[in-house]
């Protein structure tokens, strides 16, 4: 996991924005139960994604390794969760989801292997 290590302090910090303000977003509109910032926290939801797997499938050796393999899913659930603010499909969000916990699986079974 020392690949990931030299990730650079500017993207470190977007990612943490990223998740900080996604929760923000999400707690306020389940409390004052707004639509448009719900959505709004999916579309954070989904650039988070992105970025981290962005960030794996950088850090990976190879493309089709642990990390790699969490980085392509969560590339595959940021997408899926754009498109699925966009045109309001549960289904699209459904993937969205499934597809970011296997990138999740994905990146504990490789930190898990790495020790």
């Amino acid at each position: 996991m020392k690949q990931l290590e030299s990730v650079s302090d500017t993207v470190q910090r977007a990612i943490v924005a990223g998740i900080v303000l996604y929760f923000a977003l999400f707690f306020y509109a389940e409390i004052a139960d707004v639509f448009a910032v719900r959505r709004a926290a999916n579309a954070v939801f989904g650039f988070v994604a992105l970025g981290v797997g962005a960030v794996f499938l950088s850090s990976a050796r190879e493309t089709f390794s642990p990390l790699g393999g969490a980085g392509i899913c969560l590339v595959v659930g940021g997408i899926a969760q754009l498109v699925a603010v966009v045109v309001v499909d549960i289904l699209i969000d459904s993937v969205a989801s499934i597809a970011v916990f296997v990138g999740i699986g994905l990146y504990v079974y490789a930190v898990l292997t790495a020790s």
